[in-house]
C-alpha cells in the first residue's frame, strides 16, 4: 500500500492545512497590531501600586500574591509593557505564572523566574478560541517595538484601567504612570481554547497583549492613600482621555481619597476638580489641553466666559470661569461690597458702571450660588426694602448716629405714607463700627449726605491742670504780684482774678474790706462777702502768667517755680486729653471705708458695716469747642482728705473716719491755650501753743507766771488751674507731646544738679 492515501490520512492532511493557515493569518494581525509602551520614573514606590498600573496597561488580569511587596526605584523609558513586567519582576525576584489572559504574581522561591504554562485548562481565555495563543510572535523574534516619540510631552490618556471609554487603537507618544493604585479585577472563567499548534513553541519572553476597551459609564474606584498630584494628574489623564499640562515643580503635594463606589468618568473628574481646588490650583481648559496653574494666576488667563443662561446649564464644578451678569435695578458698584465677602479669597470681582454690570471670577459652584443671592435682591423698588449698603462709619460711634438717622426719620415719616415708612431702615453693627442701611436711591443719597456731614474727625483738648493751697500770707503774696500785673483805668485795676479795686486781690482784698469796716462788724462781713461775690472765685490769667517779677510763658514753668516757695503746697498736676464734646475724668486719691451701720450680736460685740468711698482729688472736665476758637468747659472739682481716721461712739472709739471735702461745679468759656483760676475754697486750722519753763510752767495758778500760750489761727486757699489746648491734627498732638517730653527731661536734669 506504499503511495496510496487512504481516507485517515487524508483528513489529517486537512487538518494541518487549516492549523497552518490559521497560524500564518494569526500572525499577521499580530504584527499589525501596535504594542502598547510604557514610561516609568519612580522613587521608593509600592511595587503593587506599579504592577496594577501594568495590568491596566496590558488589558491583563492580574492577580497579586500577598507576598509581593515591598518598595522599588526604576526609571524605563517608551518600552512595551511586557519588557517593562519582565524588569520589575526580576528586579524584585518575582514569579510569573500566566494563563490567557490571567497573569498571576507571587514571590519565587530559589531559582524561580517567569514562566508561562503551555496549556490553558478549562475555559481560561476570553473572546474567541484563538485568544489563548493570540499575538505570539515568531519564534526567535521579539515583540514589536514603536517608535520612540521625540520633543515636548505632555501628560496623555492611556488605554489601561477597567471603565474607561479611552479608545486602545490609538497609539500613546508618552504614557506615564506613577504607582497609581489600581484594584485587581477578579478571576474570571475565561471560555475553552485549544491547544497551541506543536510546530510553534511559546517564546520565554512577555507577549504583548491587546489591551481591554475601557467602559463609557463606569471608571475604578477611586481609593488612593496618600498618592502624588502628578500621580493622580496622571490617572485621570487616563481616564478622561485629556491631555494636562502643568509644571511638577509648581504642582506639589499628596492626598487619599476613599471612594466606596464606582464613579462615572464626570464624577471622577469633578472629584479631580475639587481635590486641585482645596490645593489652590485651578483647571484652565485650552483647544488642545486642560492647563492646570495657581488660583491666583488662573485670574489672568483666558478662562471660558460664560453669559446668562449658560452658567445655569453648568454642572456645579471647581473649575475657574468668567461670568458676567447684568443688573437690573442694583447698582454694580455699591453691589461689590455685598457679594465681595461672599466670594473665594482668590476670586475676582468688578463692576462696568456704563453697563451696570459685573465681572464675576471665580469657581462655576461659586458663582452659581451669588447668582441666586442676587435674583433675589436685584428687583425693583416697588418690591423691596430698598437697595443695601455697608458704611464703614469711621470717626463716630455707629449707634449713636444711627440713632440721629433713625429719629430723623422718624420725623420726615410723619408727613409720609404707610407705603414710605417701610422701606427705609437704618441700623448698626457695633463689631465693626458700621451702619446698614436699606433705602431706595433717592432717600440713600440723602442719608449718605447726613452721615458724610456727622462722620467728620472731632478736635481734641488737651487740658493742664494744677491744684496747689496756698497759706494765708503766701496768699495775700500772691495777691500783691497779680494786681500789678495788669493795669485797667484810673480808678480799677484788672488782676489776675477776676475784676477789683485797688483794695488788692485774693486774701489780701479780703483782709483790706475787713480792716475798713472794723468799727462795725455787720458792715465788715458784708464787705468781705462783697469782694469774694465780685469775682474772687473765677477769674482768667491769660496766656503768660507775672508773678514775683517773673514772666512765666506756661502754668508748667510757674508750677515748677511755686514748688519751691513755702506755704504753697501742689496736691496734683493732672493733664486729660479728649475728644470734643466727650467728658473726661481723673481721680487721685484712695478708697476708704465709710461706716454705715454699727450693732451688737448675742455676746455684746459691736458689729459695723462700711461702705468704701473715693477719698482724694476728682476732676471732671466736658469741653466743647466752638467756631471761634473758645471752649466751654463744664467742669467739676473736688478735694478731700481723712481728718481723724476713728468717731468716738459713747465710750469707744468706731472705725469711722471724719473726712474735709471741698468741691466747685461750673462752667467757664476760655480762649485756646489760656489759663482760668478757681479759688475761694478756704479753709481755718487752729493751733493752740503753750510755753514755758518746764515744771515751774505746770504749777495751777502760778503757773502762767513762768509760760505764755498761743493761740495760730491759719487759713487756707484752694485753687485750681485750668488752661485748654485745641489740637485739630495729629502732627499737633505729637508736637504737644515732643514738647511736655523736653520739660520733663529738663526736669530730672535739674534735680541730678540739684543731688
Amino acid at each position: 500500500m506504499h503511495g496510496k492515501i487512504t481516507p485517515k490520512v487524508l483528513s489529517s492532511l486537512v487538518i494541518i492545512v487549516v492549523l497552518a493557515v490559521a497560524s500564518v493569518l494569526h500572525g499577521q494581525a499580530t504584527a499589525a497590531q501596535p504594542t502598547q509602551k510604557v514610561s516609568f520614573d519612580v522613587t521608593n514606590a509600592d511595587v503593587r501600586n506599579i504592577l496594577t498600573t501594568l495590568a491596566g496597561v496590558s488589558g491583563k488580569d492580574i492577580i497579586l500574591s500577598d507576598d509581593v511587596k515591598g518598595k522599588i526605584s526604576i526609571k524605563l523609558d517608551n518600552v512595551s509593557w511586557e519588557e517593562a513586567m519582565q524588569t520589575i519582576t526580576q528586579n524584585k525576584g518575582l514569579a510569573v505564572t500566566q494563563k490567557g489572559k490571567i497573569v498571576r504574581i507571587a514571590a519565587a522561591g530559589p531559582g524561580a523566574g517567569p514562566s508561562q504554562e503551555s496549556e490553558p485548562s478549562g475555559d481560561e481565555g476570553i473572546g474567541t478560541p484563538e485568544d489563548a495563543n493570540e499575538d505570539l510572535p515568531p519564534p526567535g523574534m521579539a515583540a514589536p517595538q514603536s517608535p520612540k516619540p521625540s520633543g515636548p510631552q505632555t501628560t496623555s490618556p492611556q488605554p489601561s484601567l477597567p471603565g474607561s471609554d479611552v479608545p486602545v487603537t490609538q497609539p500613546v507618544p508618552s504614557a506615564v504612570p506613577r504607582g497609581i493604585p489600581q484594584p485587581v479585577v477578579k478571576d474570571k472563567a475565561p471560555p475553552v481554547s485549544p491547544p497551541p499548534l506543536p510546530s510553534s513553541p511559546r517564546p520565554t519572553h512577555p507577549q504583548p497583549i491587546r489591551p481591554i476597551a475601557l467602559s463609557s459609564r463606569d471608571v475604578t474606584t477611586m481609593n488612593f492613600d496618600n498618592i502624588e498630584l502628578r500621580d493622580l494628574i496622571r490617572f485621570t489623564s487616563n481616564v478622561m482621555g485629556k491631555n494636562f499640562i502643568f509644571d511638577e515643580n509648581v504642582v506639589k503635594g499628596k492626598v487619599t481619597i476613599l471612594s466606596p463606589k464606582n464613579l462615572t468618568k464626570d464624577q471622577a473628574f469633578r472629584v479631580f476638580e475639587t481635590v486641585m481646588a482645596s490645593f489652590g490650583f485651578a483647571l484652565v481648559p485650552t483647544p488642545e489641553a486642560i492647563k492646570i496653574v495657581r488660583s491666583t494666576d488662573a485670574k489672568g488667563m483666558a478662562l471660558e466666559k460664560l453669559e446668562g443662561q449658560q452658567l445655569l446649564d453648568l454642572p456645579p464644578e471647581d473649575r475657574f470661569v468668567t461670568y458676567v451678569h447684568n443688573l437690573g435695578y442694583l447698582d454694580a458698584t455699591s453691589s461689590i461690597g455685598i457679594l465681595k465677602p461672599m466670594m473665594a479669597k482668590d476670586a475676582h470681582l468688578a463692576a462696568i458702571p456704563s453697563t451696570n454690570s459685573l465681572i464675576m471670577i471665580d469657581t462655576a459652584s461659586n458663582i452659581q450660588r451669588i447668582k441666586k443671592i442676587l435674583t433675589e435682591i436685584d428687583i425693583p423698588v416697588s418690591k423691596q426694602l430698598g437697595t443695601l449698603k455697608v458704611y464703614n462709619v469711621q470717626h463716630t460711634n455707629a449707634a449713636d448716629l444711627a440713632k440721629t438717622i433713625q429719629s430723623l426719620l422718624t420725623q420726615d415719616k410723619k408727613i409720609q405714607t404707610q407705603t414710605a415708612k417701610e422701606r427705609v431702615f437704618v441700623t448698626s453693627y457695633g463689631s465693626t463700627n458700621s451702619l446698614l442701611i436699606s433705602a431706595p436711591p433717592e432717600d440713600m443719597r440723602e442719608i449718605e449726605r447726613i452721615i458724610i456731614e456727622l462722620d467728620t474727625l472731632r478736635p481734641q483738648v488737651l487740658v493742664e491742670a494744677a491744684i496747689i493751697e496756698v497759706t494765708t500770707s503766701r496768699g495775700e503774696e500772691f495777691g500783691v504780684e497779680w494786681i500789678a500785673g495788669v493795669t485797667g483805668g484810673s480808678d480799677n485795676t484788672r488782676g489776675a482774678i477776676g475784676g477789683f479795686t485797688r483794695q488788692g486781690v485774693g486774701l489780701l482784698g479780703v483782709t483790706s474790706a475787713i480792716a475798713s469796716n472794723a468799727s462795725d462788724p455787720a458792715k465788715a462781713v458784708a464787705a468781705a462777702a462783697g469782694v469774694l461775690s465780685t469775682g474772687f472765685n473765677v477769674g482768667v490769667i491769660g496766656g503768660t502768667i507775672h508773678y514775683n517779677g517773673v514772666e512765666y510763658p506756661a502754668l508748667g514753668a510757674f508750677l515748677r517755680a511755686l514748688s519751691t516757695r513755702d506755704g504753697v503746697n501742689i496736691l496734683s498736676t493732672p493733664q486729660l486729653l479728649t475728644v470734643n464734646n466727650e467728658e473726661a475724668e481723673i481721680i487721685v486719691g484712695e478708697n476708704i471705708p465709710y461706716l454705715t451701720s454699727s450693732r451688737l450680736d448675742t455676746s455684746g460685740n459691736p458689729t459695723y458695716s462700711f461702705d468704701y468711698r473715693d477719698v482724694g482729688i476728682k476732676l471732671k472736665i466736658k469741653p466743647q469747642i466752638n467756631k471761634d476758637g473758645f471752649v466751654n468747659l463744664n467742669i467739676y472739682q473736688e478735694v478731700s482728705k481723712v481728718t481723724e481716721a476713728s468717731t468716738t461712739i459713747g465710750s469707744s472709739a468706731a472705725p469711722a473716719p471724719t473726712t474735709l471735702k471741698r468741691s466747685t461745679k461750673t462752667t467757664v468759656v476760655v480762649k485756646d491755650s489760656q489759663t482760668v483760676v478757681i479759688s475761694g475754697l478756704i479753709k481755718d486750722d487752729s493751733t493752740d501753743t503753750r510755753q514755758g519753763i518746764p515744771f515751774l510752767s505746770s504749777i495751777p495758778v502760778l503757773g502762767y507766771l513762768f509760760g505764755y500760750s498761743k493761740k495760730v489761727s491759719e487759713k487756707t486757699n484752694l485753687l485750681v488751674f485750668l488752661t485748654p489746648r485745641i489740637v485739630y491734627t495729629a502732627e499737633s498732638l505729637q508736637q504737644i507731646s515732643n514738647q511736655k517730653k523736653q520739660e520733663q527731661d529738663m526736669l530730672i536734669q535739674k534735680d541730678r544738679k540739684q543731688k
